[in-house]
């Protein structure tokens, strides 16, 4: 099994400061804001001209610009942000004062035939001109700052992310190690297939916890899973039940590396060990309400397993952080505690999707 097959998506993507101007909502919001901005201006008379005279050419001139601008940083955004920031940041700066420029020039010019303006003495124009540069390189400089910040803002993030991701694969708890190599010692003599099919199993799940990508597929995260309950089921024996629920999902869709398996172990650990009998853990992956939902139930059998129960707070800490981090508000991390059972359940959002 290769865990490897899909590269980290931090890493692939650019690595440059400036968004994405192509889609729909990014338009839009550019499109209020400058709106809001026109508007603004527009209550301060600079002209004999009326507020919704003001407000119609005002908005007119600047959504102009503003549109030109993100066309141009849409259609040139993956050469500058492949290039160093300061780079980067002088050359879109430069570009859209270029645009202003020459929409002022193309105002001064025609402005008295569309009436923009009622006078073309060589002071107004002047003013004009003037205002408009000294405006647009306020307004850019502002802007371009913000959108380093947010990239800067977005790289801690994904770095901090990075960092929880290596902190849980180290968590493999010495115990679990030690009983896997006894089990494998003890099944050598008895069963060379079983023995073998065990080291391959701790090889899989030690090769997902050295491999840096912080996200893989759902049929990876299962499968590492599989392998983890494989190893558990030489040692448990028939106190280790497991029900698999996967029903159709998009199965080579993308979700964080490790939000599966610390959960079944931690319901092993604490939901299976504690109980004399054993008994039954249930994993489900499932679609609901146009999001993967992947939830591990397991039994509480007392009051000590309730107080044991606390000490497994790191894993489902760890996970909630990472969701939260990766998807914001879209994902949700949720616990369900029961007279008999206890569930714990991730929601994904399917448009984090990459078939």
């Amino acid at each position: 099994m290769n865990y490897n097959t899909k590269m980290d998506s931090t890493t692939t993507k650019d690595q440059g400061f400036l968004p994405n101007f192509c889609g729909i909502t990014e338009v839009f919001m550019l499109v209020l804001v400058v709106e809001l901005f026109a508007l603004v201006l527009a209550l301060a008379p600079a002209s004999e001209l009326g507020f919704w005279d003001r407000l119609a050419l005002g908005s007119f001139f600047m959504q102009w610009i503003a549109l030109i601008n993100a066309s141009l940083l849409c259609a040139l955004r993956k050469l500058l942000n492949n290039q160093p920031v300061h780079i980067n940041a002088l050359l879109s700066f430069s570009m859209m004062m270029t645009i202003s420029l020459l929409f002022s020039l193309l105002i001064i010019y025609f402005g008295e035939d569309i009436g923009f303006y009622d006078t073309n003495s060589y002071d107004w124009s002047q003013y004009f001109l003037i205002r408009n540069l000294a405006i647009s390189a306020v307004v850019y400089a502002v802007v371009l700052r913000y959108f380093y910040i947010q990239h800067q803002w977005r790289l801690n993030i994904e770095a901090q992310s990075y960092a929880q991701v290596q902190a849980l694969k180290a968590r493999i708890r010495p115990h679990f190690l030690f009983n896997s190599m006894n089990t494998i010692a003890s099944l050598i003599s008895i069963d060379a297939s079983k023995a073998e099919k065990a080291v391959e199993d701790l090889s899989d799940l030690f090769r997902a916890s050295l491999t840096e990508n912080t996200r893989h597929t759902l049929n990876d995260e299962i499968a590492l899973t599989r392998s983890y309950v494989d190893i558990e089921h030489l040692r448990l024996g028939d106190r280790l039940n497991i029900e698999w629920v996967l029903e159709a999902s998009p199965e080579n869709m993308e979700i964080p590396a490790l939000c599966l398996q610390p959960l079944v172990e931690n319901a092993i650990y604490y939901g299976i060990e504690p109980i004399p009998e054993g008994g039954n853990i249930k994993i489900k992956a499932h679609i609901q309400n146009n999001q993967l939902c992947l939830s591990v139930s397991n039994p509480i059998h007392s009051q000590s397993y309730m107080s044991k129960h606390k000490s497994n707070h790191m894993a489902q800490q760890n996970i909630r952080q990472r969701l939260s981090l990766m998807y914001g508000e879209q994902a949700e991390f949720k616990i369900t505690e029961e007279s008999q059972f206890y569930t714990v359940s991730l929601l994904i959002p399917i448009k984090n999707i990459h078939e």
